[in-house]
């Protein structure tokens, strides 16, 4: 068998930022949402029906109206936290040339490019890099990452053996760091960066300042403070965007840069499908059809979200969603919890519960239509396997790999378990883009739907009060009662 070229590596070695969307381009490039076994079911019943959806139809298009003209609960203290819906139109060119410029400069002083933050500073970022780069990219030569250095995130987690470990990865690497945090209090991303800057500090000496980006709030906080004390480059993360829909500003805008990331393609994915979802038809609105979905669904007693993909690089995108819908919809009791799972992987694992379990679960597939390489099976001769029959009728991988998403889909379904499938063209940074903003147009419809602020996160505060008054921070004195209703429950361990 002869192995053709990597088409993922030749995509990172051609990378340019000069797109200019073209109409066959897009045309080639639309994501489909198919509802076919959401309104239809088992023997003629549907799971929901066409009339619901309708009946809906008016009541989500006014939740759709209230958010784009700032109403409703939208606000975090006193800042409506909508400024990602207009994000994708306000970017100017010179603004991106501006970052891919700066973004070019810092790479050609390094080997490896550490980020630094948590939560949505991390998950958006890293789902991006991953879903559009080669598996094992750290581990090509320079030349085949399209010129960008090694990618690392660090101050996601508080495990010090995976810190140490990717430690010994920098050993001897000239290493540049970006740490991402709008306070610079953030516990995890905190120390992280405390350590990093100490080591940089030993191998840079008087010129670590160089290797260092802040991406922080534009005027206050600990991290701006030492930023402006230390002379870092900085970045802003910007007011009136929340942490989890900020990827397309600064916060990851950078590091994507830094990359080799397309953020021109990229911010015309997020333009194209914010023109589409102008639409105030539920039909032709593919994150209103989403939204109202998923609303349905739940008052129907739907739980649990099973988000499942054929790709493990689109596999990315649904760990970012699982962060993305559970914060915003958390609310008082109400939500569904996402479940990302990568097929056919986890249909050896957990496919049983999907397939008899109990009928908590919608799912929704994330199937990748084109990947880029294509792998076929070869004959063999003793055919032990039984497998010969897939080569001699010219089948190869990726025509099992869709049989993946759409032999499930249909068993799910005839099984009582409703589904729609999203599909993603292909992998690159437009479609990415473009299926971002649908994600986030469609979990801030659903907070609204569900009457709370999908835009603020108050149940995360109570495990950090938790940890600072058992870690002794000081100030915490005032939790004394927490503190002690902790230690002073009578433990059962067996």
């Amino acid at each position: 068998m002869t192995l053709k070229p990597n088409k993922t590596t030749l995509r990172q070695i051609k990378r340019t930022n000069v797109f200019k969307p073209e109409k066959k381009f897009i045309a080639e490039n639309r994501i489909g949402i198919d509802v076919t076994y959401i309104i239809n079911g088992p023997e003629g019943k549907p799971f929901i029906t066409e009339d619901e959806i309708n009946d809906l139809a008016p009541i989500i298009g006014e939740k759709f109206r209230q958010l784009k003209n700032g109403e409703g609960d939208c606000r975090d203290g006193n800042t409506p936290m909508l400024g990602w819906m207009n994000i994708p139109d306000e970017i100017e060119k010179g603004q991106l040339d501006s970052i891919v410029k700066t973004a070019k400069g810092f790479s050609s002083k390094i080997d490896a490019y550490v980020s630094l933050g948590i939560g949505g500073s991390y998950l958006g970022i890293e789902a991006t890099f991953r879903a559009l780069g080669h598996t094992h990219f750290n581990q090509l030569p320079r030349s085949k990452r399209g010129g960008a250095p090694e990618i690392y995130f660090l101050g996601q987690n508080l495990d010090p053996d995976y810190f140490r470990d990717t430690l010994d990865m920098l050993e001897r690497k000239r290493v540049g760091i970006n740490v991402i945090s709008k306070s610079g209090t953030t516990l995890e991303t905190a120390i992280a960066f405390r350590i990093m800057r100490q080591y940089l500090e030993k191998k840079e000496k008087a010129r670590a300042s160089k290797f260092v980006i802040a991406t922080t709030d534009e005027a206050k906080g600990a991290l701006r403070k030492l930023a402006e004390k230390m002379g870092y480059t900085t970045f802003v993360v910007p007011e009136n965007i929340g942490g989890r829909f900020s990827i397309l500003s600064d916060v990851g805008l950078v590091g994507l840069a830094v990359a080799g990331i397309d953020i021109h393609q990229f911010v015309a994915g997020f333009r194209e499908m914010k023109k589409r979802c102008e639409a105030e038809k539920i039909w032709e609105n593919p994150a209103l059809m989403h939204a109202a979905v998923r609303y349905l669904a739940h008052k129907k007693g739907k739980k649990v979200e099973v988000v499942a993909t054929n790709s493990a690089a689109v596999y990315q995108l649904l760990r970012w969603m699982e962060q993305l819908f559970p914060e915003s919809e958390g609310h008082k009791g109400y939500g569904m919890w996402v479940s990302p799972s990568l097929y056919s992987e986890k249909l050896h694992a957990n496919g049983q519960m999907v397939q008899d379990g109990e009928r908590n679960i919608l799912e929704t597939f994330i199937k990748l239509e084109e990947s880029d390489n294509r792998v076929e099976i070869p004959k063999d001769k003793d055919n032990l396997d039984g497998l010969n029959y897939l080569p001699e009728t010219g089948k190869d991988m990726n025509f099992l790999n869709g049989l993946v998403i759409e032999g499930p889909a249909f068993a799910h379904f005839k099984g009582g378990v409703p589904n729609m499938t999203i599909s993603l063209p292909r992998r690159n940074a437009f479609n990415i883009g473009q299926f971002y903003y649908m994600m986030e147009l469609s979990v801030a419809l659903s907070g609204y739907l569900a009457g709370h602020n999908p835009f603020i996160q108050p149940g995360v505060e109570a495990y950090k009060k938790a940890i600072f008054a058992l870690a002794g921070k000081p100030g915490t004195e005032k939790d004394g009662n927490l503190l002690a209703e902790m230690r002073g429950m009578e433990r059962k361990t067996i």
